[in-house]
């Protein structure tokens, strides 16, 4: 099949696009799986102390300039749910140099 539609900045860009043919010949097409790294792939590009009340977004907006790459902490950190990403306070998450930056990613 081809390769994902999506932009760049998405946490899909470059998974492949599937398809399941269903028993009358319509054809199903879905994204393939993403498979998320190994926690010990990521480069720190910096390290962030949470304050409690920021969201995911907004440290991902102040360290990359781009708010939709949240899911690059949250992967970077172990992190399934955006919403508890950055709770509790205090916590110390790994704000990631890109896979494709670092050297370990498949761009």
């Amino acid at each position: 099949m081809s390769t994902s539609p999506f932009a760049p900045n998405s946490r899909y860009y470059g998974v492949a696009i599937r398809g399941h043919a269903e028993p009358d010949g319509t054809v199903l097409s879905f994204v393939g799986r993403r498979i998320i790294p190994e926690m010990q792939a990521y480069t720190p590009l910096d390290r962030h102390r949470t304050d409690g009340v920021e969201r995911i977004d907004a440290v991902a907006a102040q360290f990359y300039g781009d708010a939709l790459q949240y899911w690059r902490i949250c992967d970077a950190n172990g992190v399934e749910d955006p919403a508890v990403a950055t709770a509790p306070e205090g916590r110390v998450i790994v704000v990631p140099l890109p896979l494709e930056v670092s050297g370990h990613g498949n761009a």
